[in-house]
C-alpha cells in the first residue's frame, strides 16, 4: 500500500514535468493539421484508384462472361512491381504496378488492385506480361485476367 500511495502523491510532478516538456499548443494543432491534410490527400489517392478498378472491372465484365460487346480492350501488360496490401476471406488483395503495352502505341504505366487466390499468387512475379482488360476511356483502369496464366 505504501508504493501505491508514493506513486499517486508522485503523479502532480510527473504531469508538470511532461507539461513542461511538450511543445506548445499552437505548435500540435499545427502538426496535427498537417497529418490530416496529408491522411485526406492519401484518401483520396485511394478513392480513385479504387473507383479506376472499379471502372476496369465494369468494362470487362461483359467480356469474361461472353454476354456482350465489351466497353474494354484486351491489352498485354507486364507486371513491374506487386505488393499485397491485405486479405479479403482466404484471397489476397495485390496492388501491381504494370507497364501496359498497346499493340503499336508507346507502352505506359498503370498501377491497379485486384483479388488474387492464394494458388495464384506465386505466379505472379515481376518481369510476367499477361493479359488484362482496359477501358479505353480511362487507360488508368486496368483489370488482370488472371485466367491468362
Amino acid at each position: 500500500m505504501g508504493m501505491l500511495k508514493q506513486s499517486i502523491r508522485g503523479m502532480p510532478k510527473q504531469a508538470k514535468e511532461i507539461e513542461r516538456t511538450m511543445p506548445p499548443t499552437a505548435a500540435r494543432m499545427a502538426a496535427a493539421q498537417a497529418l490530416m491534410a496529408a491522411a485526406q490527400a492519401r484518401m483520396a489517392d485511394l478513392n480513385q484508384m479504387m473507383a479506376n478498378q472499379a471502372q476496369a472491372a465494369n468494362a470487362a465484365a461483359p467480356a469474361e462472361a461472353g454476354t456482350a460487346v465489351p466497353a474494354a480492350v484486351r491489352r498485354t501488360v507486364a507486371i513491374t512491381g506487386i505488393r499485397q496490401i491485405g486479405m479479403l476471406n482466404f484471397d489476397l488483395l495485390v496492388e501491381f504496378d504494370l507497364a501496359v503495352l498497346p499493340y503499336r502505341l508507346r507502352p505506359y504505366p498503370a498501377t491497379t488492385q485486384q483479388r488474387v487466390s492464394q494458388m495464384q499468387i506465386g505466379k505472379l512475379q515481376p518481369g510476367l506480361t499477361l493479359e488484362a482488360w482496359v477501358d479505353p476511356s480511362n487507360p488508368a483502369a486496368v483489370w488482370l485476367d488472371l485466367q491468362s496464366l
